[in-house]
Order: C-alpha cells, then structure tokens, then sequence
C-alpha cells in the first residue's frame, strides 16, 4: 500500500479490493466452516443491507453482541454499512451490558439467533441479524465513508468507575497495517489466529493483519484458545504462521511445547503484546527452538493509540540478561518520548512517562469531554514543535541506544490477562454495594503467585460475606475484574495521613500466601485427594484456602497456572490427567473426581 492510498482508503475499501484480487481464496475459518474472500465480501454486505434498512446511517455506532464464529462479516458489515462498531463481548455479564447500551444509545444492535433472546432483556430497541440467509434478504447499502471516520468504539476499564468509549477511526488502524507491513511482510500465503476477545484491541491486529493483505484468518474458539496443548494441534493443523500472544500466554504455550514439543512447521512470527514481558520465560522455548524461526517480537501499545506503539524483536540473548522488559523503539510513523512530572524530557537511564504523538492517536473518549482534555494534549516537542499527544501513564527508561524498556504505571491501572484494568473501577463497583462502608483494591504481580487482584471491604453489621461481594461483582464486571480474593474487615488499616494504607493490606495478603501450609490450611474437604488437591491450587494461586465448590478460574487461574497445577498433579498424585480437565472441570470437586478417574492407586 502507498502513503496515498492509505490517506483516501477506509478498512473495508481496502479489503473490498483484496476480494476483488483474490476472490476464492480463503478469508475466514470459522465456527469448523470456511468462508472465500467473495463469499465474505457479500455476506458483510448483506448485514450492511439489513443495517441501512433498519435506519443505520453513516457516523451511527452500532453494537455487536454476536457468536465468535459471527464476529468478522458482523464487524466488516457494520463498516461496510458506514457505522461504527461497538464490541460487546458475551463474556461479560448482563448488568455491564445494559450499561454500555444506555451510554451508547443505539438505533439498533447487531446479534445472532443464539444469543437474541438474551440481548432483547437489555436492548430496548431493534435487532438486526448477522447471520446468513437469501438474496432477498440483503437490500443493497450505497454509502461514502472517508477515512477520519470511526471504525470502532472499544470500552476500556475506567478509573472513575465508568468504562472509558475509545474512539478509533479507519486511518488510525490502515496506517498500522502500513507502518508494519514492511517489518513483517505480511501477505497471501499467511495464516493469521484470532485468539483474543474482539472487545480487546489485539483483535483488531489480528483481524485485518490476514484479511487486508490476502491471508486467512483463523478464528479460535475461547476454550481452544486456553487449552495450550490444543492450540498447538491447531497451530500446526491450519499451517499458522502469525500468532499473536499476551506473554503469559506464549509462557504457558511454552510449557506445553516443552512436554510433547508440536512441528509448528509454518510458524515464522509471534507478536506478544498485552502485558508486560519477562524476556527469561522465554528460555525454555528459545533453548529448544533457537530464536530464528519463529521469531519473537514484543510490541508494547495502548488502546488510545490503536493498539501498537514500539516494537523490539526478542532473543535468546534478551532471555539470558537481565535488562528488564525491551519494548524497542516506535513504529516508523509514531513518535515517543519520555516526560518526568514536570513534562521535560527525561535523560537516558531516567524513567519517565510515555507520551506518544503521531497518526494512531485515538480521536478521543466517547462523550467525555474532561478525560479526553486530560489524556490528549498539545504539548511542546521541541522549537516551534507542537504536537497533539496522549500522555499514557506508562513508565519507561530508555537505553544509550534508544531502546525503550518498559517500568510499570504511575497510577492505579494494571493489566490483568492482557486486559487493561482500573482499580479504581472495581473499587467503585464494591461501593456500589449498599452494605459496603470502605473497599480498596490492589494487586500483587509477585513471580510466585503471578498477577492477582486483591480487595478488602468493610461492612455495615448484617452486610455480605466475602463470597456474597464476590458475587455481585461478578452480575456486573467482566470475569478479568473480578478480584481472586475478597476479604472482609473490620476496619481499614490507615497511614498516619489517614489514607488506606495499601502497603499493609498488600504485605499482609504476601504473608498469607507465604504462610499457607496446603496441610492445614484447608478443610472439610471430602476426603484426603481433595485436600491434596486443594493444596496444590492453594500452592499455584496463592490462597489461602479452597473449597469444593470453588472455581479454578474464579480464584485467579489462567492457562500458564493451568500447566503448572496439571504438571504438579501428575507428578504428587502420580494421576495421568490431560491439561483439558482443568478447563472442562474448573470447580475443584469435579477436577478432583477427573484426578480420581486417572489416579494409579
């Protein structure tokens, strides 16, 4: 793609081009189908049609609450409708839903069959289908689109306890695909996985990566997604040779690879993003596959500036020091720059908060004006050089080389699983609680124990117990937000200014994980493999106790923990139990009874 065309083209023009190349090619493998770039093409146009006729007009923000095997013609036929889209992952709970949809106000909302019957308890208004039917069905949608137009509005965790509207236009995402295009070459032989939620940003790279320059798009179901051992097969059964990865991710893909180790013959790039990454959880994988095929590059980014900012290719070398976590430098058509508190450029070795300027910065936060003016300001960037910039937060140091490494937040915002997060959010949502006097939520990114939220809450006499708070956060936030332990105090522990002192609740929870002896700690457990077991849990999630009804997940369980649990299984238990009957058995009593089945003795 040239510099012009990227200024007069919109996401679905320019795919609309590649169908037109490419017609029988293969775009989309979805749901166990697959789908031609032609055949695309027309299904999006006909949900375009049905959106037109339903009263969508260009500019309009449209919802999507579809399957996951829906979500790309249902995404490609809102832009192709002129629209913007609005992800609303089936994930999340009703409560948050409804809320998205009184703030957004939409004409009407995108669904499918399956999951209809839910949105009508929360949509008020129209519903439009996403799913295939006749000719008949799909009425032509003739509209102009320019590329400063919205693609896309994504909500992201907001610290005033409201989810903050992302706005994104067509032009801040095609000059993505452009600036990356020639570090990694992406073309019509690749084999792109979309592994993450399209209500996270890491979708979008994942999406029009494959689909703008003639590749196919493989769309993972969820429990694939988290099962390590069979997003392997299905790495090497679909020939993948893009995979994008949070760390935490590709730690526990590591983990399984090191255990049965795959072919991944067409493999040639992982991209890691989300998160923050540990160079030495690489170790394991780069000493059995070596750091050239494929090869590994960590891209640090931020929704408000279209999901990646830098990029650093990672090698056995990084793997081996111990430097901190490389982000590299900026794509090509971006500019970084490292401010201290007063807003002067911080010397090499000095860290500073990111400020980032150039054509991915977001058109601002949807109907919030205040945070839009806090976020994204004119600011000084030499001599007679000012620049729109969004000041992100983030922390980083830069080498003598001007190799960025990555420090952490200046703020209460953390990523958890690649979500980003605000504490302030869930504390609100404790709040929320008629019963709940005072909440703080922190979070412990100790090596033993992993990332885990931790709240404590104090209540009126007669108020909810821990797994009763638990609960109603979990009616209104994403299962991500919802804290891996919940404690209830008597009182807050305050520092002599008379603020929560989270210092003291954050040593005091690192006590207890220290403390727990899986020999004592747990109890009214059926018999002694479920104490067993419950140890092990306890062990790997850093709690201090778990019960038979509680949930693997629940409590803070992600897929590289998943790996660690099932290996420790088998090694105390001497119980040959796959790494599926975790994710098929996430609540301890049913896991345990898997054990039992596959126990030696």
């Amino acid at each position: 793609m040239t510099d012009l065309a990227v200024a007069t083209d919109t996401l679905h023009s320019w795919f609309s081009r590649q169908a037109a190349t490419s017609p029988e090619a293969t775009a989309l493998t979805a749901g166990g189908t697959s789908m031609s770039y032609a055949e695309l093409h027309d299904l999006a146009g006909c949900i375009a049609g049905r959106l037109a006729a339903a009263g969508v007009r260009p500019g309009d923000l449209v919802p999507v609450f579809v399957a996951r095997r829906q979500v790309v013609p249902a995404v490609l036929g809102v832009l192709m409708a002129g629209a913007a889209y609005v992800p609303l992952d089936p994930r999340y709970p009703d409560a948050r839903l409804e809320s998205l949809i009184e703030r957004v106000a939409p004409r009407v909302l995108l669904t499918d069959e399956e999951l209809a019957g839910r949105a009508g308890k929360w949509h008020p208004g129209p519903l439009v289908f996403a799913g295939e039917t006749s000719d008949r069905d799909c009425p032509a949608a003739s509209v102009k689109v320019e590329p400063d137009d919205l693609a896309y509005v994504m909500f992201t965790s907001g610290s005033t306890g409201t989810p903050k509207g992302v706005q994104i236009t067509h032009r801040n995402v095609t000059r993505l695909m452009t600036a990356t295009a020639d570090l990694y070459g992406p073309d019509s032989d690749d084999v792109w996985t979309m592994l993450h939620s399209y209500a996270f940003d890491f979708s979008v790279w994942e999406m029009w990566g494959a689909l703008l320059f003639g590749g196919r798009l493989v769309v993972v179901d969820d429990d694939k997604a988290r099962t390590p051992d069979e997003l392997l097969h299905l790495i090497d059964r679909e020939g993948v040779t893009v995979l994008s990865q949070t760390p935490s991710a590709l730690a526990a893909l590591a983990t399984a690879d090191e255990g049965r180790p795959a072919r991944l013959d067409r493999l040639r790039l992982i991209i890691l993003g989300g998160e923050r990454l540990d160079p030495a959880s690489l170790g394991g994988w780069f000493g059995r596959r070596g750091d050239e095929h494929p090869r590994v590059v960590n891209m640090y980014g931020i929704t408000e500036t279209t999901v990646h900012v830098t990029h650093r290719r990672i090698t056995a070398k990084d793997a081996a020091a111990d430097t901190g976590s490389p982000i590299g430098v900026p794509l090509s058509d971006l500019a970084v720059s490292l401010r201290d508190e007063d807003g002067a450029p911080t010397p090499v070795g000095k860290v500073g908060e990111i400020w980032v300027s150039g054509p991915g910065l977001a058109r601002g936060y949807f109907n919030d004006d205040e945070a839009t003016a806090r976020a994204f300001r004119t600011a000084s960037w030499g001599p007679q050089d000012q620049r729109r910039t969004y000041l992100s937060g983030d922390l980083a140091r830069a080498g003598a080389d001007g190799q960025l490494f990555y420090v952490g937040r200046r703020d209460q915002q953390v990523k958890v699983r690649g979500y980003r997060v605000e504490l302030g959010e869930i504390g609100a949502a404790l709040k929320a609680h008629p019963d709940v006097v005072d909440a703080c939520v922190v979070t412990d990114t100790g090596e033993s124990v992993g990332s885990r939220l931790l709240a404590w809450a104090t209540v009126r006499s007669g108020g909810p117990d821990a797994d009763g708070l638990r609960a109603f956060l979990s009616d209104r936030l994403p299962g991500h937000m919802v804290p891996n332990e919940l404690r209830i105090l008597d009182r807050m522990p305050l520092t002599p200014n008379g603020k929560v002192d989270r210092r003291a609740l954050l040593d005091q929870a690192r006590a207890v994980t220290r403390g727990v002896d899986p020999a004592e700690a747990h109890h009214s457990h059926t018999d002694s493999l479920e104490a067993a077991v419950a140890g092990i849990w306890a062990g790997e999630l850093g709690v201090a106790e778990v019960r038979s009804a509680d949930d693997f997940f629940a409590l803070g369980g992600h897929s590289l923990m998943v790996m660690k649990v099932v290996s420790r299984t088998r090694q105390e238990l001497g119980a040959d139990v796959p790494v599926r009957a975790l994710f098929e058995a996430p609540r301890l009593a049913d896991f345990v009874e898997r054990v039992r089945a596959r126990s030696a003795g």
